[in-house]
């Protein structure tokens, strides 16, 4: 069994009075976007091939068909591009293809299929963003990456997630989503099936298993959503679904502060997650996550189902919005999708659910308690690469942070610039291929020095 987490996790549960979900859509609600030029713009991928569309924040909707009804298509997917927000990517389970309009969902086209029906499973259609031309799309039955340079209007297959070579029988794990660290580019991320994470440094052509979390000859776990933190980009959070109780230890919510070389269990051991939502609040992250469980018989007790939990201070703590939500009869409640809204003065918390589509006003929101930060961090993702992590509070804009490193002999060694991200984080790489193994010094500089962290280089 795995350990508990290193977090002390206080649940709190939140009074209905103090924060008010409203079901705005009463339908199976499975994908979720809003324009990011217009907000009150909503797509909604629903169930059967059915797309809902609303202009006025979720009051109306349309209702459209995709060619035709189906009682069992989950349109999981749903991308509005956000420089020509007129074209939106739809794409799902039992759907068959990746679909893109051109005139806000009124018609579609196809622009990428196969011989055989294509499955996009959990978040698997993402836009680079730092070149919106260039998408990405991860396929689930082939375990192919495929990537658009032209706003998703024609695709090529890019590579292959490998198999495992140390399971008995290595067959490619099928690839539930595809994340990119905001601060590069051509650095993909693939969750999969059978609880393995996938990393490729050549935008998806070639992929080398990372990190494996759970052993199963039933390839039991998947990692339907990877995001990473807009504020400290070496910072990300995977969710972890799995299906079968004797299976345990299995699921949860896993960090990585590395930039994704190593991952380690956060909260909830043993639940069944799907969906994980992420926004930059001040200094820090704010997250929900929700769970699925898939109900083969009656005797199925995986926890997951009508499972909401939001923290507002990275995890430290978390609020229990489970008994919050206004639920609908015997549905599921598995959770699909978060996206934030934040508009001027309103924000908003959007929950695609296969019990409707719900919402949560922020506007009013409670006030962020303190947090104790490490003010100097550094880690090795690889021997000779060090990846540097500062924060401080009382730096003015515009300036300027370096990393030093020094021998033990006070030799200064090597150095860097520092990247801001968020009001007080400042991260950058130190190249230390040149330097000899042995225990150095790091030391941060902005304006005055402000930390110092050992580190020791391998041989």
């Amino acid at each position: 069994m795995i350990a508990r987490c290193a977090f002390v996790l206080a649940f709190v549960l939140s009074l209905a009075s103090a924060q008010q979900w409203q079901r705005l859509l009463d339908a199976p609600s499975y994908g979720i976007a809003i324009n990011p030029k217009n907000p009150r713009t909503i797509y909604v991928g629903g169930e059967g091939r059915l797309f809902y569309r609303s202009y006025d924040g979720g009051r109306t909707w349309d209702t459209l068909v995709i060619e035709f009804r189906t009682a069992t298509t989950q349109l999981t997917n749903v991308l509005v591009h956000p420089i020509d927000t007129n074209v939106v990517f739809i794409g799902g389970i039992r759907f068959g293809t990746l679909r893109r309009s051109t005139d806000n969902g009124t018609t579609w086209e196809s622009v990428l299929s196969g011989t055989q029906n294509y499955v996009f499973s959990g978040e698997a259609v993402v836009i680079d963003p730092n070149n919106p031309q260039v998408l990405y799309a991860a396929e689930f039955l082939t375990s192919t990456v495929f990537r658009s340079t032209d706003r998703g209007r024609t695709w090529r297959a890019m590579g292959q997630i490998p198999p495992d070579s140390s399971l008995p029988n290595p067959v490619p794990p099928r690839l539930c989503c595809i994340a990119l660290r905001p601060d590069s580019t051509g650095i993909l991320y693939a969750g999969c099936q059978g609880s393995a994470i996938y990393r490729s440094d050549d935008s998806g052509r070639t992929w080398r298993l990372v990190q494996g979390f759970y052993q199963s000859s039933l390839r039991d776990t998947e990692i339907p959503q990877i995001r990473f933190s807009s504020l400290r980009p070496n910072v990300g959070y995977a969710v972890m679904t799995y299906f079968f109780w004797q299976l345990r230890p299995n699921g949860g919510l896993w960090r990585t502060t590395d930039g994704g070389w190593t991952w380690h269990p956060m909260a909830f051991p043993d639940t069944s997650l799907w969906a994980i939502g992420v926004r930059s609040r001040g200094d820090r992250d704010e997250l929900v996550v929700g769970g699925f469980t898939e109900f083969f018989d009656a005797d199925t007790v995986v926890p997951g189902a009508r499972i909401v939990r939001r923290s507002i201070d990275e995890g430290r703590t978390w609020q229990m919005h489970d008994a919050a939500i206004p639920w609908v009869g015997d549905l599921p409640g598995n959770a699909f999708a978060f996206r934030y809204l934040e508009d001027g003065s309103q924000q908003r918390l959007y929950f695609a659910s296969d019990a409707g589509l719900y919402a949560l006003d922020l506007s009013s929101d409670e006030p962020l308690p303190p947090i104790q930060r490490e003010r100097l961090t550094v880690v090795q993702p690889l021997p000779r690469l060090l990846q540097i992590v500062a924060d401080y509070d009382a730096a003015p804009p515009g300036v300027h942070a370096t990393a030093e490193v020094y021998s033990a002999l006070g030799q200064l060694v090597a150095q860097a610039t520092l990247r801001r991200y968020g009001q007080r984080s400042f991260y950058g790489e130190v190249d230390a291929g040149h330097l000899a193994a042995g225990v150095y010094f790091v030391r941060v500089v902005i304006g005055d020095p402000i930390a110092t962290a050992a580190v020791l280089i391998p041989n």
